[in-house]
């Protein structure tokens, strides 16, 4: 299985014009985009990625390293205040979404937050909580 949020160990599939095909032991694959191909690679050599949603709610693999990750605390920045919530800077292309319902007081921008990172259920998608 493909774990959303976290470091997953897996195998080169195939290549294509958008990147490289991962996938994990149950077949499970997921794109690995042209910017985080390395430049040397053989198809079945093995890569630890980062899983995520990006900005069009598709599963990505990434060989960047993010701030956090599911289940874990980090002091975030704000980049960007919305009418829906908070966007923090946690590494990656994709601002990590904080919604006013997990926040334990109003966050502004440029402002530094201590959150901790989880999977919402409803939406399926990683989200940071201010609260305790």
């Amino acid at each position: 299985m493909i774990h959303l949020g976290e470091y997953n160990t897996l195998e080169i599939l195939r290549e294509s014009e958008q990147g490289l095909y991962l996938a994990d032991e149950e077949g499970n694959e997921v794109l690995l985009p042209n910017r985080y191909v390395p430049e040397s690679f053989k198809i079945w050599d093995k890569m630890d990625v980062f899983v995520y949603l990006d900005n069009e709610e598709r599963l990505v693999a990434v060989t960047d390293k993010p701030y956090i990750k599911k289940g874990d605390f980090a002091l975030l920045r704000c980049n960007a205040v919305t009418e829906h919530g908070a966007f923090l800077d946690w590494g990656m292309l994709k601002e990590l979404f904080c919604p006013f319902r997990e926040q334990a007081f109003k966050m502004k921008k440029g402002g530094w937050y201590f959150v901790y990172c989880f999977l919402d259920e409803k939406s399926n998608r990683l989200v940071a909580s201010s609260k305790t």
